[in-house]
């Protein structure tokens, strides 16, 4: 009779982890073409618009908080650029790996179930986003933009906010039909850009008409943003709370939209 092989079990974990480790190894052939927009895009804005612009407006302080305006702006930036990074593996390469290369078909016939894919793939997200925002935060604090030894934590806020439009916009590319990317433009356009804009990342929110500021009080990116300057100056209060439920209600119930949503573009 012949010996039948036996194949190791795998936990939930294990898979969801070679997920990650997958687009980690993907990651070394292409990381040259990222460079620019993971860590050099958000350093120039803060040299030129939190340095170069900051000396011709640090004397209107009390609008800022008693901030210098490098200081302001500085967790804006982390926070709006983590915003883009987590916004922008959620859109193309999402929509490569179902329809155009179709790479998460290849995965799922390997014993990876649909919700290993997704929260896997949004990991790799959540490690470049982190690995991001930690140069950023180092290089913004020697170059005295972050007063508070808080700021330290200022990475894993901005984590957070990456994965509160990774999430949300990975489900809306999993219900996208016939491989169509045009919508992607349409989300950059009115929804990224004014976010980044408008959401308390280069002047307080409060400068806003006022039936404006509420609509900015409802972006993740405010609660990001604001979570982000709290930590690196060391004003932080109870509104921390607030602003940490309100994006991880984004991580949550986007990632269960996600596999919802994936499981019937993959497996239909």
């Amino acid at each position: 009779m012949a010996a039948v092989a036996h194949v190791p079990s795998t936990t939930p974990l294990e898979r969801t982890f070679a997920v990650t480790s997958w687009h980690a190894r993907s990651y070394r052939r292409t990381w040259r073409a990222t460079i620019t927009t993971a860590f050099l895009n958000p350093i120039f804005f803060l040299l030129s618009v939190g340095v170069l612009l900051g000396q011709l407006i640090d004397d209107d302080r009390a609008q800022l908080g008693g901030l210098s305006y490098v200081e302001f702006v500085a967790p804006g930036l982390l926070a709006a650029t983590a915003m883009q990074m987590g916004a922008n593996d959620a859109m193309w390469p999402v929509m490569a790996g179902i329809k155009w290369l179709r790479t998460y078909h290849a995965v799922l016939a390997t014993p990876v179930r649909v919700g290993e894919l997704v929260i896997g793939t949004m990991g790799w997200s959540g490690v470049r986003v982190l690995s991001a925002a930690a140069i950023f935060t180092a290089v913004a604090a020697i170059g005295g933009a972050i007063p508070s030894a808080l700021a330290v934590l200022a990475p894993f806020a901005a984590l957070l906010t990456g994965l509160a439009l990774n999430a949300p916009i990975t489900a809306f590319s999993a219900s996208l039909e016939g491989g169509d990317d045009g919508w992607y433009p349409a989300l950059n356009r009115f929804a990224l850009i004014p976010m980044f804009l408008f959401a308390g990342t280069f002047f307080p929110v409060s400068q806003l008409p006022d039936w404006l500021e509420p609509a900015a009080w409802a972006t993740p990116l405010w609660h990001g943003v604001e979570l982000c300057r709290m930590l690196t100056t060391g004003d932080l209060d109870v509104l921390a709370l607030v602003h940490v439920g309100y994006l991880l209600a984004f991580v949550v119930v986007g990632t269960i939209l996600a596999v919802r949503l994936h499981r019937r573009a993959l497996l239909k």
